[in-house]
Formats: C-alpha cells, structure tokens, sequence
C-alpha cells in the first residue's frame, strides 16, 4: 500500500512508492552516491547524498493489465526513509521540481490518453491540465533524460 500524499494548495496527490520493495530480485545491484542529484529516492522523493548507500532496482508502477505495463529502473535508499509533507515548500516535490519531465496520463483501463514533456516547475500545471479530462485517472511521472519512473500523482 502506498502513501498517499494530499497537498492542501493543490488538487493534486503525489504517491511515493510503499516502504516496502523487493530488493531481492535478480538484477539489483547496491551503488553508492557519488553526487547530490543523480540518485532520486522514489520513496522519500528526496535526492541521495554522496555517500548514501541506495539499492537500483527494476520496479513496476502499473496496478493493472496494460500494453504500458513494464519496469522501470529506480533508485531507492538502503535505509528506512518516508516522504515528509512538511518538508515541502512547493506543491511539487523538489526532487521533480529540478528535472526535466515526461508526463503521462492514463485512463481507469491503464491506457495511455494524453502525455508531455515538461520543465519540473511546469508539473503542477500540466497535470491540472491533464486531469481536466475526466477520463485521466492518474499521471506517471518519469525522468525525461533517463527514462525512470519517478511519481504517481492522482487527484486528491
């Protein structure tokens, strides 16, 4: 089960991915930060510092039978952390708000509707724009240089 984040200033939900993965599949590797912003944490949303230990693992954000559905390489620290709202000075999570991003919005079937690359502090526009389609259920959010999965946002 994932944590839902509900923002007060926005209509908007940002979903990290649950506490719990399985970093025992076949592939994953341990790596060690060597910089402050190549290494985003999909469960804190926050970037890595160098020196952290963080697990590169294969994940899949679909809940249900699409031709979309596939994984994804993510990144997540080794040791426990959570997203905190009140960390948060903006809507967007910072982590989103630096990088340039492929935005895709997808109907209740888990189909492809709408997409876009945007700025990072363009997010919160686009997404408002996507869900002003009633048939948007949810928006995946991926890295647009890298190609990883990096948010789930639905409406609150």
């Amino acid at each position: 089960m994932s944590l839902l984040l509900t923002l007060n200033r926005s209509p908007l939900k940002f979903i990290p991915l649950p506490a719990a993965l399985d970093v025992s599949k076949p592939g994953t590797i341990v790596e060690t930060a060597k910089d402050q912003s190549s290494y985003p944490c999909r469960r804190c949303l926050k970037d890595s510092s160098p020196g952290d230990e963080i697990y590169l693992i294969s994940y899949n954000p679909f809940l249900g039978e699409s031709p979309y559905t596939g994984p994804d390489p993510i990144f997540v620290h080794q040791r426990d952390c959570m997203f905190k709202l009140e960390d948060e000075k903006d809507v967007v999570p910072d982590q989103q708000r630096r990088r340039k991003l492929s935005v895709r919005a997808y109907n209740a079937e888990h189909m492809m509707i709408n997409n876009g690359v945007v700025d990072g502090v363009d997010l919160e526009a686009k997404a408002g724009e996507m869900f002003a389609d009633l048939d948007v259920k949810y928006i995946h959010v991926h890295y647009a240089g890298a190609g990883c999965f990096a948010v789930k946002i639905e409406r609150k």
